[in-house]
């Protein structure tokens, strides 16, 4: 009887890793099958779109400095799902102006929400304009 009971527990323990093994395969495809079956809600792909275009103008080389950080300073202060309301509100109130099959017209588009503007850019009339930041004092 001891015999058993022992015999029991030791092909318990044996099995125990070949049990946990299986259970991640299984729960890992369920998740592929049901994205695969269904896709995202509209506004979730308009968000990986607007994150997409972002990626893609911090990679480029060709893409000045300053619009890196006014990309990066955005997404830090915004959350994506902001992001993406804005641009949506932006694309509405432009019609013709934005397509989202342009990825330059996407990213010019982002940076207005961001409130991104080039230093050569001419003042919009009424607008107010910031005052020029103070020198910082000198050290000793």
């Amino acid at each position: 009887m001891r015999f058993a009971t022992i015999l029991a527990l030791g092909v318990a323990l044996v099995s125990t890793p070949a049990l946990a093994a299986k259970a991640p395969k299984a729960a890992a495809a369920k998740p592929a099958a049901a994205a695969a079956g269904t896709q995202a809600p509209p506004e979730v792909q308009d968000a990986m779109l607007y994150l997409k275009v972002l990626i893609s103008a911090l990679q480029s080389e060709t893409i000045e400095q300053p619009i890196k950080g006014a990309l990066v300073g955005c997404l830090y202060n915004e959350s994506l799902g902001a992001i993406t309301e804005n641009m949506g509100k932006l694309i509405a109130q432009n019609p013709g102006k934005v397509s989202k099959d342009n990825p330059t017209q996407v990213l010019s588009a982002m940076l207005a929400v961001c409130g991104y503007r080039s230093e050569d850019a001419p003042a919009q009339p009424g607008a107010a304009t910031k005052p020029a930041p103070k020198a910082a004092p000198a050290g000793r």
